[in-house]
């Protein structure tokens, strides 16, 4: 817990010193900061975004964390065509080192992060934000993004992104960061995506702003930390970059337990931010909404992870860590557990239900078909039995009005002395036997 309230008292001690002042010579307006790991793939595309508009006053750092692949060849050979690239090698340290040295050794007034497989959608946008930000003296911009899917069924696989990083609501010129921040999440534009932000160079470096190293998820606390210290701020809705959607980055990839710790470092941060920083004088800012979005993304990851990881995740946490985990956290998902196990069960109880329901159903209409057969048999037999009896009835009455013909009579007449001696023949042969 120590090093979270050195850091604070450190912020605080420096946020006295907020002035506007440069702490190194401003070579260029602009520093676009770009990490770059294995993206070989996309890097060119990159650069060329941000490339294109020779005249833009812009310095641009790419920090090749370590690429195994063809990165850095890539990058060599755009500097050779624009001596406005900067080139850091340094070993695989993560995203948050990178852009950690590139902050470091960044030389422009105004601060630009962008990841190695997404793209800038216009220099001049940028720079016109910039100008903006001369202007009215602000510390933070931020601006629109747009997301484009590496594949077409990404979009189905991962539809959220297509309206996630939109600014439709206009906002004031100039605005404290905890009351834009409360608005933008009060009209549901809220995002902590860093390549959505301008920064001012000087204010991040007073401020001793920088990248928790080490773990994912680092834009959420520096989001929250610029937004909760700067005094003057905006958002514009001009788009200022372009997200890539593809498999296997850190918001599509499996979940492990590293997303579970480095939400879990976030709740932390944040914790101490809140009260460090809270507004006792607007207790309906709604400020601790931070807390409550680590909160359910460590809930929604952690469900998430199989028994192993688990494990990993216990093992990994400090006794701070394992504190606030357990005292805030754990009983919340051991509840959701319970509530779930019961859930579940009336789940499987309803379906097996409706299974069973479904069977006798499906008896009953076999049997109400096997009835309906039957019925339709009977009909079909009593029909053949009415015309049976309607063809007997024609018969003997054929027979009758046979027999009460002449013709019968006269052969009944010339007949009766063969049916006669029939008859003597037949009881002389009964008498004989």
């Amino acid at each position: 817990m120590q090093n979270s309230f050195t850091l604070f008292f450190e912020i605080v001690n420096k946020r006295q010193d907020i002035v506007r002042r440069t702490v190194v010579k401003l070579d260029k307006k602009l520093s676009i900061i770009i990490p770059c790991y294995n993206v070989e793939k996309y890097i060119a595309e990159c650069l060329e975004s941000v490339c294109n508009a020779r005249d833009a006053e812009v310095e641009v750092i790419c920090v090749n964390d370590g690429s195994t692949d063809g990165t850095l060849s890539i990058i060599e050979q755009w500097k050779q065509k624009d001596d406005r690239i900067i080139i850091i090698n340094q070993e695989n340290k993560g995203v948050s080192a990178a852009r950690n040295q590139g902050l470091n050794l960044a030389k422009g007034e105004f601060i630009y992060f962008l990841d190695g497989d997404d793209k800038v959608a216009d220099v001049a946008i940028l720079k016109k934000c910039c100008e903006q930000m001369q202007r009215d003296n602000l510390e933070i911009l931020i601006g629109a993004a747009r997301s484009f899917y590496e594949f077409p069924e990404l979009q189905n696989k991962f539809p959220e992104f297509e309206k996630r990083y939109r600014i439709e609501h206009e906002y004031p010129p100039v605005m404290k960061g905890t009351e834009l921040m409360a608005e933008m999440r009060r009209n549901g534009e809220w995002t902590v995506s860093q390549s959505m932000r301008i920064y001012r160079r000087d204010f991040l470096q007073v401020n001793n702003i920088h990248y928790t190293e080490g773990k994912i998820y680092e834009d959420n606390y520096v989001s929250f930390l610029g937004m909760y210290l700067a005094e003057r701020t905006t958002a514009v809705k001009e788009i200022l970059y372009e997200r890539r959607v593809r498999e296997n980055s850190i918001m599509t990839q499996k979940v492990t337990h590293r997303n579970v710790e480095s939400y879990l470092v976030n709740f932390i941060q944040d914790l101490y931010l809140i009260a460090e920083y809270r507004d006792v004088t607007k207790p309906n800012m709604g400020m601790d909404f931070p807390l409550d979005i680590a909160r359910r993304e460590i809930k929604r990851t952690y469900r998430l992870l199989d028994e192993e990881e688990k494990r990993k995740f216990e093992e990994c946490l400090t006794e701070e860590q394992k504190f606030y985990f357990d005292v805030l956290i754990r009983r919340e998902i051991e509840v959701v557990y319970m509530l779930d196990a019961k859930s579940r069960l009336l789940e499987r109880t309803v379906k097996e239900n409706k299974e069973m329901q479904k069977k006798q159903e499906s008896r009953i209409w076999k049997l109400e078909e096997q009835v309906a057969k039957l019925e339709e048999d009977k009909k079909q037999e009593h029909e053949r039995n009415e015309k049976h009896q309607k063809d007997l009835k024609k018969a003997n009455k054929k027979l009758k009005e046979l027999k009460a013909s002449n013709s019968w009579k006269i052969g009944r007449a010339i007949t009766w002395p063969v049916r006669k001696l029939k008859a003597i023949l037949r009881k002389f042969s009964n008498g004989n036997a």
